[in-house]
Formats: C-alpha cells, structure tokens, sequence
C-alpha cells in the first residue's frame, strides 16, 4: 500500500504534519476530515525515500527512560496524553522510536487506549505496556510512568557498569590476538629464511612454523572464523535454554555477578509491579517473562502454582534454592508484616550495590589473569625462535 506524506490543519488551526498508508489520496483526505482535519497538501512518497537504516537501529533502556520521564513530567504538568505523544514524536532522538511514538500517537487518535496501541510496537518492553494499562485503569498513568522511568534507568546503569567491566579485557584480548598474528604472519617466515635448510628444529619451532604456514595460505578462514564468534550471538535470536542458562549462572567467574543482576532485577521488578497495584499473581507473571533467565522462569513458573495453591512466597523459593538465603529471609518478613514492596525496593538497592562490587572486582582478577596468559604465549614464540638460534650457535662453536 502506498505510504503518503500530508500537511493537514486541526480545530484550533494548527499545522499537523505526518504519513499514512492509504491506497490512494482519497483514502488520505477521508481519514483526514475523520479526525476534523483540513488537508492542505498530500503526496506520495518515493519508495526510495522509504529505505532507511533506522529499523536496523535498537532502542536502548536509556531512551525507554527518558520517554517515560518526558512523558510523566507532562502529564503531570496537565497535558493531554495526544498532546503529550505529538511533543515526544517531535523531540525524541531515536529516529526508530520516533516513529513508532508516531505510530501510537495516530492509534490513540483513533480511539485506541495507549497501552493498546504500545503493545503493536516491538520496541516497548511487555512489562510498560502492562504498567500503563494499570496506570489507565486505576488513573495514577502519571505516576506509574515516573516509577518506570526510575525502573529502566536504573536497569541501564546496571547494563552499563556490566559491559564496562567487559570492556577492557575484550580490547586487551583483541590486541593481543592482533600482535600476535602479525608475528606469527611476518616476522616468523624472516626468521625461516635463515635457518639453514636440513638444520633439526626444536617441537616449539615445529608448532609456531606449522601454525605460520596454516594462517598464511588460511587467512580467510580464520577471518570468517573471527567474524562467525563476533555476530553469530547477535544475530541468532534463538531463545536461550535452560542447560545453557543455568550454566552460565554456575561458571565460576561470572556465575555469581549474573545471579546477583537476576535477583536485583527480580525485586525491583515484583516490587515495582506489586506497589502499582498489579495482582500478585500477574505480578510473578510478569516477572517471569522480564527476567531474562530461562531457569528463574521455570522457578516463578512453579512459585505462580503454589501461590494459587495457597502457599507462601519465600517459603516457596526456599525449596528451589536458587536465590540467595537474603532475598528468601527478606521476602518472609515483607510477608509477615505486609510491607513486601519496600523489602523488595531495598533488596534490589542492596544487590546493585553488589553487582557494582562484583563487577570491579571480576575486572581486578581478569587483569592479572589476561597478563599471565599473554606473557606466555609470548615467552613460547621467543622460544621457538632461540631455540634454532642456540642450536646453529653451538654447531658453529
């Protein structure tokens, strides 16, 4: 279906510029006069002018953030919610989460209810969309998207600290494998040309000559060997198992900084849902499907059955043993006194605290860890390279 481009005037004589699909301009103008429009002009979009890059963009936490802090601020202020979504269209960086603000805000226009017309974006989180039909239900949307806007801040600074503790090592990695490459590709087959033929070379040697040898007429296939491990993660969009998820939350290394981030998002999660008024059992629902583990999942899975059955909640978790002993302990005591959300709000503040430590610390022991790795590897190409050198030194003598 064509896609137009039109400049319309409202009521009050406002400019409205936006596009829409129609099959031809009569479709446009009718949709138009429909919304009390006055159409000033309309015209086709070349189909070139379609092709962008933005639908390759992604939209971050951070720009989530900011779209439900701008919105609760105007909300607040006394603006109406279309009033509201035409501002955000037009100052949102995000050129792919400007249109779809775009998108929502010609849905709302047409009578749909703004968690309604969210939930067809793929770019807002399910947990916002169930939030703002909460926030509409129950007239509290402004503040409901003020504790958003904390919510996903908070998870971007979490995100942020984690892959800046990765940082440094995968460029120290990377180098690494670089120098170590062109020494290998370069400067080995110099030292070749001067090792006098039928001269009896060193197992070192042997390895470093043969891996030389390999990556000088296999270049290519290491290169698309490099590239697979690089973008075969980002691409596959294979939901995770729960062997390999709850692997990675037992390696030893990263095992506790990645069970610490799943139990900070979980009670910030069931705190926030469950202080806006969503039932409890929505609430581990919800929190299930945010996660972002496969095996917590299969957890709250089971914790939303026993719920229904009538048991408690940390007692509950305590048979799984999956969170931490803490968590369990304060979960009881927010059940106990019926506090549960503000246990939860500052467990989760607690274990953030935890995640920051740990980070700092897994990039203070990889440190040393990448050092020994790269001094040996070194230390066996300087190897392989004297050792020749020694032998031919003693024939001469």
């Amino acid at each position: 279906m064509p896609i137009y481009e039109y400049e319309a005037r409202n009521s009050v004589g406002s400019v409205i510029k936006g596009t829409m699909d129609a099959s031809d301009k009569e479709g446009v103008i009718t949709s138009l006069r429909g919304k009390s429009y006055y159409p000033i002009t309309i015209k086709a979009k070349n189909k070139f002018d379609t092709l962008s890059l933005d639908g390759l963009k992604k939209v971050k936490l951070k720009d989530i953030s900011i779209f439900c802090r701008q919105f609760s601020v105007m909300q607040t202020a006394g603006l109406s919610i279309l009033r509201v979504l035409e501002i955000l269209k037009q100052q949102t960086e995000n050129k792919k989460l400007q249109k779809e603000i775009a998108e929502i805000h010609e849905d709302v226009q047409k009578g749909k209810s703004v968690s309604d017309a969210m939930k067809r974006q793929k770019d807002f989180p399910d947990m916002l969309c169930n939030m703002i039909t909460v926030g509409e239900s129950s007239g509290t949307l402004d503040k409901i998207m003020e504790r958003m806007a904390s919510f996903y801040q908070q998870e971007y600074k979490q995100q942020r600290k984690v892959k800046s503790a990765l940082t440094y090592p995968i460029i120290i990695v990377i180098v690494a494998f670089l120098v170590v490459t062109l020494l290998i590709m370069k400067v080995i087959p110099i030292f070749v040309t001067m090792i006098p033929s039928g001269t009896a070379l060193p197992l070192p040697t042997k390895i470093v000559l043969g891996l030389s040898n390999f990556m000088q007429k296999f270049w290519w296939l290491v290169l698309i060997i490099a590239l697979g491990i690089y973008l075969i993660p980002k691409l596959r969009n294979v939901p995770q198992g729960e062997k390999e998820d709850m692997w990675k939350l037992k390696t030893p290394i990263y095992g506790k900084i990645y069970t610490k981030i799943y139990t900070a998002r979980f009670a910030r999660t069931f705190g926030i849902l469950i202080s806006s008024g969503v039932p409890l059992l929505d609430s581990i629902k919800i929190c299930g499907e945010v996660i972002g583990s496969k095996t917590i999942k299969t957890t709250l899975d089971y914790l939303e059955e026993q719920v229904k059955k009538g048991a408690t909640i940390g007692n509950t978790l305590e048979s799984k043993s999956l969170f931490s002993p803490m968590l369990i302990q304060m979960i009881k005591v927010g059940e106990e006194s019926g506090t549960l959300e503000q246990v939860l709000d500052n467990t989760a503040e607690f274990y953030d605290g935890e995640v920051e430590t740990a980070t700092d610390q897994l990039t203070t022991m990889i440190e040393p860890i990448i050092i020994v790795i790269l001094g040996a590897v070194v230390a066996f190409i300087i190897l392989s390279v004297m050792l020749p050198m020694l032998t031919m030194y003693n024939s001469i003598q």
